[in-house]
């Protein structure tokens, strides 16, 4: 390690002569600052009590620096112009992207921009204070501790904006960080800039300015954590004017005299200090306000119980009249304490929990009672479950509680969390084993109970009373035979990919408790992984799972892609994935298809626009090149939602408004594009987010905790795929050629000497899913001689899991691929999908199996369908008729 200390107008060097473990033995009543490296995290880092920060939102990576005290933790990321946090958060080099306290690790922060989240900053080195002549570091990694570390950033001046620097001061028992930005002007002719701040604190944040602390805060109630900002010399609020209301995106601005620009004549500087700093609710963010702006203030203690003791987690909340001040929630004694401003007159306090109501008291803060205030709430219901599968073991399951209308008790559903949330999500339980204990407000629900469509699911009536423990069981039954196929959903997010907030653990929740069996990590813009999660909830044997990613450019819809497996490189930018190229997606999937190495992977094109994509690049109408070179990259097409199979377009009159992309992908296979279709959730939040499309993949084991990634990725290069929202529908087609029979499913392609072959379908459903039509397509077309009705063959038809059995006799002119598609359409997916899919017709399509006629090679018909589109000329498209020639590797077609 190697120091600079100032020395008369010049810098000696001097080595450090302490080793790692000696220096840090010395942080005890110290502040440290620590580069993240791989060393070190195998080491000190490994203590929960050094390590870098957790939570929901931490986005440290190797190369980033610590700064922490026995208080509070923060991570200054690397300053350097490729550091990201993750697709929207960008930039973050040199600004702070975890930030919470030392003792309870809980970032929810996204990143707080020292300006205005432009600014490109470089490393300017390092200061050590507090025992003795100040330490300046210029290299890294920094290993320091002292009394008051420094961490410094600073960006050059260009033509019109000045030289920045910015220092993070953290001193030994603060619990702020302190910020000070310099702004110098070398030019010759004065300045004018912004004094502002930018943060992310995204969804479930609240905002406000607090003028008379002169504080801004950020609150994050249900998960637990706020966070503030009080400027020294100036305001957060024009005393001009009336605060106005924020939003937590909204930029800081700070105030001289009422003007938030600061003036800065030629060689002259700008100073702005502010004190940045975390709490585990707006409890403690408004206390570290009101101390910092020397406010007076009295702490009030409130204790929330029952006939059985304190309440733990509940929300206490306190009303300056009708204002709400602050609100936190109770810990494991059941009280909250908050410091109340002085001579504020009477406060209203009014503490809840899902299960037991509201109950409100009021309190004087300038004569607290001395052994606080209690508030008494009633005792809750609980509900304790014991969901089991066949054999009587544990089983996922997802778990709805519907308040039944009636009685004096308001009729609306328990809430336990927001969408972003996991374990228990507004309405919804997930639960990985099938066993919870979770407080209900008494009365009478309807509980429904659900593992995905291939089990059926339980409806049960509930009646939950004040105080007692009522049980819940139910046997969870797998009525759907699936055997030589897996469920698998190619497409969903959380919040590590930036935009969403969503717990990463409510995600994989969710994908088990839809009995999703396979499922690569996709997060947009880095190489992530679900294992770890797996690992914590023991479920490693129920999903089976990989590494991937999204690649997501900024040209819309078309520059998407997803794939997997990809190597992930553990805390490293993106995980070690490739970047984005926003002008160009042909030079964006190959470089996704081409990484590590070219090595087998499944490259799925996201949701494209296909006309777009096939030959009209500006969307104006008018035939160009487009982007057709991406299938030259491209294993499997998102071609969802599925029923638009059953509602064909007629006309085009808007080129800017795709066109269906299942539609447009039946025009594809007629144009020789074998590039198979699948279909994804794309899920965001957790709130049903996933299982409402799936799809399922032939595969050579039914056991999830063996599946192989690569019989997936080939299986699904291959077209053997069947694309569904719950109906499980199987297709078989016989073919003869020379007397040998052969029979082929999706994605294969069979040989036929006189066109006559023979199709079996076989559709199943759980017992909250129905079937009634069945539509067999030849080259892209709904066949009216190949459809069956409930109305018309009932005999094919049953009510039984087997919901539709039939085979098509018919004869082919020439060669064709068939697609065969089912669909409720009396039916709905109702209230196992939750409201925003409730709605939806149950709906299966296949891919497509080829039939070659005759035998001498399979010629695509070329027939649009009654709807031209822009797409590239024959000489272009013939090349996919057998498949793909992608530059990463593949199975042989004997090893699939």
């Amino acid at each position: 390690m190697r120091f600079v200390m100032p020395a008369t107008g010049s810098f000696v060097a001097v080595r450090l002569a302490l080793p790692l473990c000696a220096l840090l033995a010395t942080a005890v009543g110290a502040a440290e600052l620590v580069t993240i490296t791989p060393e070190w995290l195998a080491g000190p880092g490994r203590d929960p009590t050094t390590a870098p920060p957790a939570g929901k939102e931490a986005d440290w990576i190797l190369g980033d620096h610590v700064l922490r005290n026995d208080r509070i933790a923060a991570v200054i990321a690397e300053p350097l112009p490729s550091r990201h946090a993750n697709m929207t958060v960008r930039n973050v080099g040199g600004c702070i992207i975890d930030l919470t306290l030392a003792d309870a690790a809980n970032d929810q922060l996204s990143c707080w921009y020292p300006g205005d989240g432009t600014v490109a900053y470089r490393f300017a080195g390092a200061v050590a204070e507090g025992r003795g002549p100040a330490d300046t570091v210029a290299v890294r990694p920094l290993v320091l501790s002292a009394p008051r570390v420094t961490f410094r950033v600073e960006s050059p001046a260009t033509e019109n904006t000045p030289r920045v620097e910015v220092a993070y001061t953290l001193t030994d028992g603060d619990d702020f960080l302190t910020v000070t930005s310099r702004f110098t002007n070398p030019h010759a002719t004065p300045l004018s800039i912004d004094l502002r701040d930018t943060i992310r604190a995204d969804r479930t944040f609240a905002s406000a300015l607090d003028a008379d602390a002169n504080c801004v805060w950020w609150d994050d109630e249900w998960f637990g954590q706020a966070y503030g900002i009080v400027p020294v010399g100036r305001t957060v609020a024009d005393p001009a004017v009336a605060a106005p209301a924020r939003q937590p995106r909204d930029p800081v601005r700070y105030f001289a005299a009422g003007n938030a620009r600061a003036e800065i004549p030629p060689g002259g500087s700008v100073e702005l200090v502010r004190h940045v700093f975390p709490a585990a609710s707006l409890v403690g963010v408004r206390a570290i306000a009101a101390r910092l702006s020397a406010r007076p203030t009295t702490a009030a203690t409130v204790l929330v119980a029952d006939a059985a003791g304190p309440v733990p987690r509940a929300l206490v909340e306190f009303f300056a009249g009708e204002r709400r001040h602050v609100a936190a929630w109770t810990g494991v004694d059941g009280r909250v304490t908050a410091s109340l401003p002085r001579g504020a007159g009477p406060w209203r306090v009014a503490a809840s929990t899902v299960g037991r109501g509201r109950a409100e008291a009021s309190l004087d803060p300038d004569a607290p009672p001395a052994d606080g205030l209690r508030i008494d709430l009633p005792r809750p219901g609980a509900v304790v479950a014991a969901i089991v599968d066949e054999a009587g073991g544990p089983t996922p399951c997802k778990v709805q509680f519907r308040r039944r209308a009636g009685g004096d008790e308001p009729a609306a559903d328990p809430d336990f969390g927001p969408d972003s949330g996991d374990t228990g999500v507004k309405n919804l339980v997930y639960s990985h084993d099938g066993r919870f204990r979770r407080e209900l407000p008494p009365g009478d629900y309807d509980v429904v109970v659900s593992l995905g469509p291939e089990y059926d699911a339980v409806t049960l009536p509930l009646a939950v009373a004040r105080g007692g423990e009522t049980p819940l069981v139910a046997t969870l039954r797998r009525v759907v035979d699936t055997s030589g196929w897996v469920s698998g959903d190619f497409h969903s997010h959380a919040t590590p990919s930036g935009d969403n907030t969503t717990s990463q653990l409510g995600r994989v929740q969710n994908l088990l408790c839809e009995h999703i069996e396979f499922a690569p990590c996709t997060e947009h813009a880095r190489i992530d992984s679900y294992s770890p999660l797996l690992e914590r909830l023991g479920a490693t044997a129920r999903m089976g799972t990989c590494s991937g990613m999204e690649l997501t450019g900024s040209l819309l819809p078309v520059n998407h892609q997803n794939a997997f497996p990809l190597v992930e490189r553990r805390h490293t930018q993106d995980g070690g994935g490739p970047v984005v190229d926003n002008d160009d997606p042909v030079s964006q999937v190959a470089r996704l298809a081409l990484w590590d190495d070219a090595a087998e992977k499944l490259v799925q094109m996201n949701h494209p626009d296909l006309v777009q994509v096939l030959g009209d690049r500006d969307v104006d109408g008018t035939p160009d090149a487009g982007f057709e070179a991406m299938l030259g990259y491209v294993d499997v097409i998102e071609v969802h939602p599925p029923h638009d199979i059953f509602q064909f377009p007629t006309r085009r009159d808007d080129p800017r408004k795709q066109v269906s992309r299942i539609f447009v992908w039946l025009q594809m296979l007629n144009l020789g594009y074998r590039v198979p279709g699948v279909v994804n959730t794309d899920a965001h939040y957790a709130f049903h987010g996933s299982g409402w499309l799936r799809n399922y993949i032939r595969s050579p084991t039914d056991d999830p905790a063996r599946i192989a990634t690569a019989d997936v990725v080939r299986a699904c290069e291959a077209g053997h795929v069947m694309m569904t929202n719950g109906p499980f529908l199987e297709a078989a087609l016989r073919a003869e050629d020379d007397d040998a029979e052969q029979v082929g499913g999706p994605g294969d392609q069979v040989v036929d000497d006189d066109g006559r072959v023979t199709l079996a379908v076989r559709v199943q459903c759980a017992n909250w899913l129905d079937v009634d039509r069945v539509q067999v397509f030849v080259n892209g077309r709904p066949d009216p001689a190949l459809v069956a009705t409930r109305r018309d063959q009932p005999a094919a038809f049953s009510r039984d899991v087997v919901r539709f059995l039939h085979e098509f006799t018919f004869t082919l002119d020439r060669d064709a691929h068939v697609v065969v598609a089912a669909i409720g359409e009396a039916a709905t997916l109702g209230v196992v999908m939750g409201p925003e899919h409730g709605a939806d017709r149950p709906v299966a399509v296949t891919n497509p199996i080829f039939v070659d006629v005759g035998g001498d090679g399979f010629t695509p018909n070329e027939d649009l369908l009654g709807l031209p589109i822009p797409h590239q000329g024959t000489a272009t498209h013939r090349r996919h008729v057998h498949g793909h020639a992608h530059p990463h590797r593949h199975a042989a077609p004997a090893d699939r």
